[in-house]
């Protein structure tokens, strides 16, 4: 059985929902109030609180959708975090359909308390397979720090994606402007 925090999205005071710690026992039994799936071997962590401090999007205007991404998010965490990565995502959501594409991740690392940044590029996003309909939409950019392989926070980035003169182009908006 799985239980973790409510919502993991980006809120008004620039703080990330995160869980304070993610706890498993053999028998699946709760060290404290959160755990997760049962049969598991002991892991347990403390969940960091996340402050984002800072989002770099390249290229930071309209672009076409397959066009190179560069994505750097300064944030400052309240503790250390060993085996810390984030992986980042494209949404694309209509009334029938929700496709995600994984475009990537960055390298697993050990991330000190206070100040860090993370940098992510990809050069090519693959849109193969999503119908236009459902490309030429709102979707989300969607970074996420694992810990250990679990999410503890997210920073979702609204994209338009709008046809514009037979192009298919891409606006990436930073929620912290």
């Amino acid at each position: 059985m799985e239980k973790k925090g409510d919502y993991k999205g980006y809120s008004d005071d620039k703080h990330l929902d995160s869980k304070d710690s993610f706890c498993e026992g053999k028998s699946g039994e709760s060290k404290g109030d959160e755990y997760l799936d049962e049969g598991k071997s002991d892991v347990c962590f403390d969940v960091p609180q996340i402050d984002v401090t800072a989002i770099h999007i390249e290229p930071s205007r309209k672009s076409c959708i397959t066009d190179p991404l560069e994505l750097s998010i300064g944030f400052a965490l309240d503790r250390d975090v060993v085996a810390g990565y984030w992986e980042v995502k494209f949404l694309v959501d209509s009334a029938n359909k929700r496709i995600i594409k994984i475009l990537g991740r960055t390298p697993v690392e050990d991330y000190p308390d206070g100040e860090s940044e993370m940098n992510f590029k990809v050069d090519h996003i693959d849109v193969s397979g999503i119908p236009p309909s459902t490309l030429t939409n709102s979707g989300l950019l969607m970074a996420t720090f694992k810990v250990h392989g679990e999410e503890v926070a997210s920073v979702n980035m609204v994209v338009n994606v709008m046809n514009e003169g037979g192009e298919v182009v891409r606006e990436i908006l930073s929620p912290l402007e």
